[in-house]
């Protein structure tokens, strides 16, 4: 068992040898892999869709920090798209359903080979011993099926040749001799021997292999899997000696001086046998009554192992694994007895280190193995495009910049300037068919033709009957509501303005009376005055705008005296200016406070 051991950790270092070399060599060879087009060199995020639509997380990109890349989960694929899959990809794609489809994975087949040994009363002989001078040995194929990200059933079949060697006399004892009588004429009970054996086997077995370091939290996708696995199914095999030269009789062993080292004595051993293992072993089968009507001897078997997976590409995975399997069998080695006439203490075992290499049977629909990918990524993408600022900045996106964003607007290829509604459209508040930032009067009478610029098209005044049009003597006339301590006119009343504007403008005798009014909170002189502003800010925006002489308005106020509302929508109500026809005698009024700040028109 300890030479398992070296065996298994010389192997690990040989390839940590190569891995240093393949580092100091990369940096030369990358321009070379970059330019070369391999199809099977690509990873599944190349096959596949690899990369989210914009300029974001680009494969590229992604590909110069790490390698392989991991394909979108977040998107239709060809391995997402059968039966089952289908429906629920969809259902994701639909946000029915929080989880995207498990992929298509691909099946993998394999060859593998390495050294083979019995575990069991009689030495291991490796290299030593033996002749031909060569350790024992395995080959093998097997069959592979991942069903998640971390779990896997992987068929095996194993030849194996294993030799075992003594370096030390043992008795030949009544029990062994009973059971090979050709040992007893050759040799004599209580004679001396050195055991030997050599076992050819097949098994075939099921493993249930479990795999660790496919999930990342730092890194798209891994080169290196750690597996570890149980193991159960059959092993048969044959257990041959070579105690018996070319002339059929036993060996002298006193020939050999075992009193001298190890390496030495295996060196004589090997010189005094021929290499031919010419007698079969204890508790053989007969000959064509074994299993099956083989010469083979049938045994369960059950075990199991670890090992590390190495990504070479798309196509191709090289296996470095080590397993030891059990049997309820002490005969494997050909060694059952004590010199002492008992059965030895325990069964056999035997164990296998091998470098297999993996093929994976991937396709236009099938990914690689699933414990080869990472199911962290998909978590990683969706929190990557969910970034609180990404969110924001595509909720506020606006790419007509009328103010409204995309996904509330109605028109958007606004033109850059334009008024426009709560629904991102342009604004026409005439109706004339000329947008706001086109119509040089955006407020024209209602029905009255316009020009190509949108200014109403008036008969000259002896030509209709303003009266008649406007309602000269008894006019309807607008209120002007104002936000709370505010004297700034809104947008929305622009119109009304403007419709007062053209019935001054024909209405040559109107004069207009401008009220303005507070709700009820803060002091009664500050409400006075904020009032009077109001009614102030709109004679001033008449005169200004319209070039209406300020002699045809009368400013009054009066203050909270008529407020009576309590609740936000009255209270609206109450903060207005009031237009109606001047009376005879009306006058202006003087500002009740003005050293006194009362609202903002800001």
């Amino acid at each position: 068992m300890k030479k398992l051991l070296v065996m298994f950790f010389l192997s690990f270092l040989v390839l940590g040898i190569n891995a240093q070399e393949t580092s100091e060599n990369k940096e030369k060879s990358k321009k070379e892999k970059k330019d070369k087009s391999s199809k099977q060199a690509k990873d599944d995020a190349e096959v596949f869709v690899g990369e989210p639509e914009g300029d974001d997380y680009q494969l590229e990109d992604r590909k110069e920090i790490s390698k392989p890349s991991m394909p979108l989960y977040s998107t239709e694929q060809e391995f997402n798209q059968m039966n089952k899959k289908k429906e629920q990809q969809d259902a994701y794609l639909n946000s029915e359903y929080y989880f995207p489809a498990k992929p298509k994975n691909a099946w993998q087949v394999g060859l593998k080979f390495g050294t083979a040994a019995v575990n069991g009363d009689i030495q291991s002989g490796l290299f030593k011993g033996t002749k031909p001078m060569i350790p024992g040995y395995t080959v093998g194929a097997y069959v592979k099926k991942s069903f998640n990200y971390m779990f896997a059933l992987r068929m095996n079949y194993h030849y194996m040749t294993m030799w075992n060697n003594d370096a030390e006399l043992s008795t030949l004892t009544t029990q062994m001799a009973k059971k090979l009588p050709i040992f007893e004429a050759e040799y004599g009970i209580g004679k001396v021997m050195a055991h030997n054996s050599k076992t050819i086997a097949h098994d075939l077995t099921m493993d249930a292999v479990v795999s660790f370091g496919n999930v990342k939290y730092h890194k798209e996708r891994t080169r290196v899997l750690f597996n570890v696995f149980a193991s159960a199914g059959g092993m048969m095999f044959q257990t041959w000696y070579d105690q018996l030269d070319e002339s059929g009789s036993g060996y002298d062993y006193n020939s050999v001086d075992f009193d001298q080292k190890k390496k030495e004595i295996n060196k004589d051993l090997e010189a005094l046998r021929d290499g031919e293992y010419e007698t079969r072993g204890e508790r053989s089968v007969v000959e064509g009554e074994g299993f099956l009507g083989s010469n083979y001897q049938f045994l369960p078997v059950f075990g199991g192992g670890a090992g590390l997976t190495f990504r070479v590409n798309r196509i191709i995975d090289l296996d470095l694994e080590g397993r030891v399997m059990a049997t309820r069998n002490d005969d494997i080695d050909g060694l059952r007895w004590e010199e002492t006439n008992t059965l030895t203490a325990g069964y056999d075992t035997y164990s296998s280190i091998t470098l297999g290499v993996n093929f994976k049977l991937v396709g236009k629909k099938k990914t690689e193995p699933t414990t080869l990918l990472n199911p962290m990524h998909f978590a990683y993408q969706k929190m990557a495009e969910n970034d609180p600022e990404n969110v924001i900045e595509e909720l506020l996106k606006d790419d007509d910049e009328d103010g409204v964003p995309n996904r509330l607007d109605q028109e958007l290829d606004t033109p850059k300037g334009a008024p426009v509604s709560t629904k991102g459209i342009a604004l026409d508040s005439d109706a004339d068919g000329i947008i706001d930032l086109n119509d040089e009067e955006p407020f024209s009478p209602p029905g009255v033709p316009v020009n190509d610029k949108g200014v109403a098209q008036l008969p000259p005044v002896d030509a209709f009957d303003a009266n008649a049009i406007f309602s000269c003597d008894n006019p309807v006339l607008p209120s002007i509501h104002f936000a709370k301590d505010m004297y700034n006119i809104q947008p929305e009343f622009y119109a009304h303005l403007h419709n007062l504007a053209d019935k001054m403008t024909w209405c040559k005798d109107l004069k207009i009376a401008v009220v303005g009014m507070t709700d009820k909170d803060d002091t009664t002189v500050y409400n006075d005055q904020l009032s009077w502003n109001r009614a102030n800010e709109i004679i001033t925006y008449m005169v200004d705008k319209y070039k209406i002489d300020r002699s045809r308005f009368v400013l009054k106020y009066v203050g909270e005296a008529e407020a009576k509302a309590s609740t936000l929508i009255e209270q609206y109500k109450e903060r207005r200016v009031v237009l109606e026809p001047a009376k005879a005698g009306d006058t202006n009024a003087d500002q009740p406070a003005p050293k006194i700040k009362a609202g903002s028109n800001k």
